[in-house]
This record gives C-alpha cells, structure tokens and sequence, in this order.
C-alpha cells in the first residue's frame, strides 16, 4: 500500500514562503556581486564632458598607465586595473631608444581637433555659448583656440604648421573618431608629410589632474598638459587589423614630457598608454594631447602653448641638443 503524506495548509504556507525568501536573497546576492563588478561613478555621470572618447569602434577598455592606478579615465570611463597591465608596463620597459628627429630646416606640423567643441571654464566677464555644458561651437572659445595659439607660437620659431579647423564632433561626438581619421586619410592621399601630428584636446576634470590644474611657467599660469598614447588593441584583445606602432608614438611622447617637465616640473602629467587606437595608426609621429580639463580657463591652456612650443621647437629644430643639461 501507498502511503501519502499528507501537510497541513500552515506548513505549506511556511515552505512557500521560505522558498521565496530564498529566492530573494539568491536575487539580490546576484545583484550586489553584479555592482561589485561595475565601474566606479563616471565622470558622465558627474556631469563633465568627455575627452578623448573613441568611437565604439575605437573605444579604450581602461587605463593602462606604467605607474599610477586611477578609478576614472580622461573619457569619463571605468578606469579598472586591466588583467594585462604588468604586461604593458614590461612593453614599456622594454622600449629602447629615444625620440630623434630628422634636423630639417622647416619641419612641417599637423595640428587637428578629434572633439572640436572641448571648452573649459564659464568666464562671468567673457562668457561663450554653450552647445551643451563646458563645449561651444565657437572656435574662439573652444579647443581650436588653443591651437590656433600653438599654431601662432610654432610659426615664430621657424616651424610650417597646418592647422585643420575641420569640425569632426558633429553630428555625433561618439563617432568623432571616424571623422578625424577621414581627414588624415585625406592628407594622406594628397601626398602630405609632417614630422609631428597632435590632435590636441581639453580633459575632463578628476581627482587625478586637479592636484595641481595649473602650473606656474616665467610667472604665468598654464594649464597642465598629458601625452596619450594609443596600442589599438581595443577591448577584445584583438583590436584592429591596422595597429599603431605605439612604442614610436611613446618615445615621442615621453621626450615631450620630459621637455615640459625640464622647464616646470608637474607642468606635464605621465604619458597615458591606452588600447584605443586614436587614428595613431597614421603616423610614427603622432600623439594626442590634453590640455588643461573643464575647470581650467581658456587663458591659462592658451598659455600652456608657450612651453609645448619651446619643447617641439627644440625636438624639431635641434634634435642633438634638446634638454641637454
């Protein structure tokens, strides 16, 4: 004979509700271990613009910097040590050589703008239209200022410079990228040459670059500068089929910041090594630079193009002799 069990209605309630107390903590076990993964607050999220932001098909998976750590990046993304870090900072290491350029009589120089709208602070006195907060359409506000000052400072020391006022941001800042690089490909193709290439930008304030903004240079302040290299890895390790030799591009880098620093110590931050590829892939000779972050004024970025001029002046112009002591 069968024997059936049978409960009573009291301990059936009991066993469906602690099955679904089960089922609640099992839930939000998932999600808190779920936003333990996650990234830290953006700088999106605080409402600063982004810089240097690739577009999804050059977009950086996170800092890879040879020495410090730091919770946000320059784009306002998560900023998570990667797995591979100790493996770019062995690369780095490895890296033999330094910058040396080819004495030229004229050195020729590109200057171009991937995100043509970077702004920095309201001036109550001067104040500049906004398309949304800390960017302007208006190239006397924005970061093409600034490049139009170093434009004006390379000139005086006997360098030909190209100054591309290309607008690549609209109609879409993600896909900046893509833009940027049909002008370089454009140069390209008309049989251009240039013995530097910079696409200058304007870095979102952090923690990491406000301590200090600016700094002191012959008595005027200027807004601290950052070198950003890219390996074009990309996210999924794999990157692109057309990659950057970076390790050129870091010896460049490095030789400009240590060039600033020899004139104002803290005047240039660490050189940033990233796995976006920022269209270096067309030049040896190409870096990306920050200048200043949103909180900086438009005067003391524009002052920062003094010493950056005097640096590739002196890595241009005189090769042998630069920052010898």
């Amino acid at each position: 004979m069968i024997r059936i069990k049978v409960f009573k209605l009291s301990q059936l309630i009991g066993a469906a509700v602690l099955a679904a107390l089960l089922l609640v903590a099992i839930v939000v076990g998932v999600r808190v271990f779920s936003g333990a993964q996650d990234a830290p607050e953006t700088a999106g999220d605080l409402g600063l613009s982004a810089s240097a932001e690739a577009p999804q098909a050059d977009k950086p998976s996170a800092w890879l910097l040879p020495e410090e750590a730091v919770p946000v990046t320059a784009e306002g993304e998560t900023g998570d040590v990667p797995d591979d870090e100790d493996r770019i900072r062995v690369e780095i290491e490895k890296i033999e050589g330094e910058f040396i350029a080819e004495p030229k009589a004229q050195p020729r120089v590109l200057l171009y703008h991937t995100h043509s709208y970077e702004a920095f602070a309201q001036d109550p006195d001067d104040p500049y239209e906004e398309t949304t907060q800390w960017r302007s359409a208006d190239p006397n506000y924005n970061i093409m200022a600034v490049g139009a000052r170093l434009k004006e400072e390379l000139e005086a020391r006997g360098i030909e410079v190209v100054h591309d006022l290309t607008e690549h941001e609209p109609p879409k800042l993600g896909t900046a990228y893509i833009r940027s690089l049909e002008t370089l490909e454009s140069y390209a193709e008309a049989g251009e040459e240039f013995d530097l290439v910079l696409d200058i930008h304007r870095d979102a304030a952090s923690a990491r670059n406000t301590d200090p903004s600016a700094v002191l240079v012959d008595g005027k302040s200027c807004a601290r500068l950052m070198m950003l290299i890219g390996t074009g890895e990309g996210d999924d390790g794999e990157g692109f089929s057309v990659k950057p030799n970076w390790q050129e591009n870091y010896k460049l880098a490095q030789a400009l910041t240590d060039g600033l620093n020899a004139l104002a110590p803290d005047l240039c931050r660490d050189v940033m090594v990233k796995t976006g590829r920022y269209n270096q892939h067309m030049s040896e000779r190409a870096v990306l630079v920050e200048v200043g972050h949103n909180e900086n004024t438009l005067e003391e970025a524009l002052n920062a193009m003094t010493p950056l001029a005097d640096v590739i002046a002196d890595l241009l112009l005189d090769p042998a002799s630069a920052f010898a002591p």
